[in-house]
């Protein structure tokens, strides 16, 4: 790998060509997309390096030229570019640990510069990458008889001559991806995008440096990471070979029930063994389906086990009458793979008393999070997770949860760290690109979509969710809460009811919007009835519902108590409790209805 620095030349056309067409492939990637600021930036210093004016690329020209600053700009008094420089950096190192693994062309910025260097990346018989010799320092520093950077890409040996052809056909693709970010960083001089900070890459360490001892050769794609798997469930069907009517039902039973379990893909792997085969290798959890007639009907007997300790986790029984149309059937097997595949359902309530290995581990105690509501349990969750993405950027059940905890520092200040709701917009958008098809994904998009105030969007990622996953209770109360934050209850209250009937170790936040919802229909009784459900400790929605439940019931005694609980956890609720609500995504409408009706209106 040879790096330079720009100078004060430009660049021949060959090498800016390639060069572009790396900065193509970085700007075209979803997390720069989603980040027009950074993006314009990147173009900005990048094409200034390239046209041999690196020399000019300081803290005053970049505020003004670039970010629209005026000219009395003072850059020690306002650290923008120092602040977007360290954002940026850290937005190509995770592009690169990930999406732009194999670019043959690296654009960093050294740490106490904003001129960009270039490497070129070689990769060896093992997909390993290696240095070329004769590495050149940033523009600014080093010798000044050292060679000029038109020399960058040069002398290139003949097997990279394929590559470099290829290259060639980059720069309508780069002019076309520099005139998007030039268009995004005149929307943002003139306003027409919000100066709200645009979304970086989770502060997750990249891989391991690659060894540099690799022989040449010619160049192959690079090797990717061990990939990371969930939990295996093996689903057993009996053979029934004497009773083919029996037989023909227990098949179909089977499919609806692997079609729905399938549909949780970010915490379980469904196989299916033929009939008298042998449980797959890797499986943690057995599901064993037997069915045996009975006078005037079948019964069904269902089974889970742990493959690790040969434990059983769960088992049921049902008899059911001849129905010729077995129209309940489909129903029932949603059901069952809902009862168990759900957030917080059979499987993970096993988990959660009896542990598991990683990398499901690490998801389910992030998912256990928004039952407790503990910031050690987030501070632990989060670390798990991101460790897992610094050893598989492409495990992306991880990257969903990230974004769920990374919210959680914005709206509840659980150990937060800078630019929350940025790393949770790269963490959804990164599981969204792994997973296209995840209803998961789309449920954390929905997430971090709503808390950067994008209503009508993460409406549409909610239904998207739901449309992957009809049978997920969590997807159902996220969106249902969504939209009883947004004063919209005849929407939500069915999906928060739906959602609660369907899973029984749910979070409090369930009955809480639940409860919510109803008060704000007026629905006094049934809301209640939901409060009934909220149980204790602290959980802050569990605080908020006994509140407007005391109110409700005329026991003033008890809403102090609650306002007083979450005025000591929460300072901000004490002094601005209007403001606390609206972080945590209620609308202007409902914020002002919960402080009115729980007394605290006046703070």
């Amino acid at each position: 790998m040879t790096d330079s620095g720009a100078g004060s030349e430009p660049l021949d056309g060959e090498t800016a060509a390639e060069i572009r067409a790396g900065l193509a492939r970085i700007l075209a990637s979803d997390a720069f997309r989603a980040a027009p600021q950074l993006s314009a930036f990147l173009a900005f210093i990048v094409e200034r390096a390239v046209a041999g004016r690196g020399p000019e690329l300081k803290g005053y020209t970049i505020a003004v030229e670039a970010f629209g600053r005026s000219p009395d700009f003072d850059p020690q008094s306002d650290p923008i570019v120092r602040v977007e420089a360290g954002r940026l950096r850290r937005a190509l190192a995770q592009y690169y640990a990930g999406e732009g693994f194999g670019d043959p062309i690296r654009i960093t910025i050294p740490v106490g510069a904003y001129v960009p260097a270039f490497e070129r990346v070689e990769f060896g018989s093992a997909g390993q990458a290696r240095l070329r010799p004769g590495s050149l320092p940033p523009a600014g520093e080093g010798p000044a008889g050292r060679l000029a950077p038109h020399v960058l890409l040069g002398s290139l040996p003949e097997e990279e001559a394929l590559e470099r052809r290829r290259a060639r056909r980059w720069p309508l693709v780069a002019g076309f991806a520099l005139c998007v970010a030039l268009l995004a960083l005149v929307a943002w001089h003139g306003g027409i995008v919000g100066r709200e900070p645009d979304a970086v890459v989770a502060r997750v360490q990249p891989p391991a440096a690659p060894s540099l001892a690799a022989s040449p050769s010619d160049a192959i794609p690079p090797t990717r990471p061990a990939q990371m798997e969930t939990l295996v469930l093996a689903v057993t069907v009996p053979e029934l070979s004497e009773n083919p009517a029996l037989a023909a039902s227990a098949r179909r039973f089977a499919t609806f029930l692997v079609d729905a379990l399938s549909r949780f893909d970010d915490v379980l792997m469904v196989k299916v063994p033929s009939a008298g085969q042998s449980v797959p290798g890797g499986a943690d959890y057995v599901l064993e389906l037997m069915v045996q007639p009975v006078p005037g009907g079948t019964e069904g007997f269902g089974r889970l086990r742990s493959v690790r300790d040969g434990r059983i986790v769960w088992s049921a029984s049902s008899t059911h009458p001849i129905d010729a149309d077995q129209a309940d059937l489909p129903e029932s097997a949603r059901r069952l793979a809902t009862r168990l595949a759900e957030p917080f359902g059979i499987i993970h309530a096993d988990i959660r008393q009896h542990g598991a290995p990683e990398p499901i581990r690490c998801i389910y105690e992030a998912i256990d999070v928004r039952r407790t509501m503990v910031p050690q349990a987030h501070l632990a969750a989060r670390r798990c997770l991101e460790d897992l993405v610094a050893r598989d950027p492409t495990f992306y059940p991880a990257w969903a949860q990230l974004t769920f905890l990374y919210t959680f520092e914005y709206s509840l200040g659980f150990n937060a760290q800078p630019d929350p709701l940025e790393r949770a917009l790269t963490a959804a958008l990164t599981a969204v690109r792994l997973a296209p098809s995840s209803a998961r994904a789309q449920q954390a998009l929905m997430t971090v979509l709503f808390k950067r105030g994008a209503i009508d969007e993460a409406i549409k990622a909610g239904l998207v969710s739901m449309a992957r996953n009809p049978y997920d209770p969590d997807i159902m109360a996220t969106l249902g809460a969504r939209y009883i934050q947004l004063n919209r209850p005849a929407e939500g209250l069915p999906l928060m009811e739906k959602a609660i009937a369907l899973s029984a170790g749910r979070p409090p936040s369930y009955d809480f919007f639940a409860l919510l919802g109803a008060h704000l229909l007026g629905a006094r009784q049934t809301s209640r009835a939901h409060g009934e459900f909220l149980g204790g400790g602290t959980h802050p929605f569990v605080l908020l519902g006994r509140a407007i439940r005391a109110v409700q019931t005329g026991n003033e005694e008890q809403r102090v108590q609650a306002v007083a609980a979450l005025c000591e956890l929460f300072p901000m609720f004490h002094s601005q409790p209007r403001l606390w609500l609206m972080r945590r995504g209620f609308g202007p409408e409902v914020a002002d209805r919960i402080v009115q009706d729980i007394g605290v209106a006046g703070r």
